[in-house]
């Protein structure tokens, strides 16, 4: 008899990383975002007496100005009355990393307090997504007949809008609150997961441990949550994964529109950056780059997740 040593966690995570290059890229571009979120502003750490940095030391709506170069009180330029300035558009230095924007804030303050914004409004659109269409695609599926008739359809009608359209839609008619733009956003989601989860347990129901289940007297509530649901988590994991990507596309769109609530967003620095795209790039490129990174590696994590979690595609 051949024993097979048993390999640490360790080992098996560097040979997944060798294995999936993108995904590992993918999973490292999701960690800088996550530290760049979780750290944008300082945090005190309680059970260790300490106190974090923040990643930056300036506020993101901080104002900064310079000696004004036009400086002439003899003249009747309005201009050169002040013999201070703001600094906008200010190129990339050790003091603003990303430079200034068009009223004076410092860029690389405020993409990393974009980015908490972002994941936050992603984690919590893809929970309620997640949550309530794994709800309707398991019912659905696991009854059919019927019922699963007449929700399919009531999906299709709903997944019939444009996207972006049905989130301004909703958005226009609602307050301009956070919490309304993560409901909108989690909504537009359930028809996606719904479809997805009901496929699985399509399957799943017809396995024979489910149908032994039932000879042993599993009730339907029992059959679904104890024998169905857990087998459906890999396919839930990959899109929640997935849709965090698309969120964070759809919440820059909305604020790039100015139609999200107020607040530092990519997409907004993004609309305020493209007027001076051509003699200072910095704000457009940086938060174009902090969304593209984000949804890069989002997708490129669920690819691998999808790659190891589903035996199909495992060799």
């Amino acid at each position: 008899m051949i024993l097979r040593r048993r390999v640490g966690v360790g080992t098996q995570l560097l040979r997944l990383a060798i294995r999936k290059p993108l995904g590992t890229f993918g999973v490292i571009c999701i960690l800088v975002m996550a530290l760049a979120a979780a750290f944008a502003t300082g945090v005190q750490v309680p059970l260790l007496g300490v106190e974090i940095p923040a990643l930056s030391k300036y506020k993101p709506e901080a104002v900064f100005r310079m000696a004004n170069p036009l400086y002439d009180p003899d003249t009747f330029n309005p201009e050169a009355l002040s013999p201070t300035t703001l600094d906008r558009q200010g190129a990339p230095t050790l003091d603003h990393w990303f430079g200034t924007d068009s009223a004076g804030r410092d860029t690389w303050a405020r993409v990393i307090i974009g980015a908490r914004r972002s994941l936050g409004i992603g984690v919590g659109a893809m929970a309620i997504a997640t949550v309530a269409g794994t709800f309707l695609g398991v019912i659905s599926a696991y009854f059919s007949g019927r019922f699963d008739i007449l929700l399919q359809r009531v999906l299709d009608a709903i997944q019939a809008f444009p996207a972006l359209l049905l989130l301004i839609l909703i958005v226009s008619i609602t307050e301009p609150k956070i919490h309304w733009l993560i409901i909108a956003l989690g909504f537009v989601g359930i028809t996606q997961i719904s479809r997805i989860v009901r496929s699985t347990v399509l399957s799943l129901r017809e396995q024979p441990y489910v149908e032994a289940a039932k000879v042993l007297g599993a009730n339907d509530l029992r059959l679904m949550a104890i024998h169905i649901l857990p087998n459906t988590m890999a396919p839930i994991i990959v899109v929640f994964t997935i849709g965090l990507g698309a969120v964070i596309i759809a919440e820059a769109s909305l604020s790039f529109l100015g139609l999200a609530p107020p607040g530092v967003s990519w997409g907004q620095m993004l609309n305020e950056g493209r007027n001076f795209i051509y003699s200072s790039p910095w704000q457009a490129v940086f938060s174009g780059l902090a969304i593209t990174l984000s949804v890069l590696g989002f997708n490129l994590a669920g690819d691998a997740l999808r790659d190891i979690l589903d035996p199909r595609l495992r060799g």
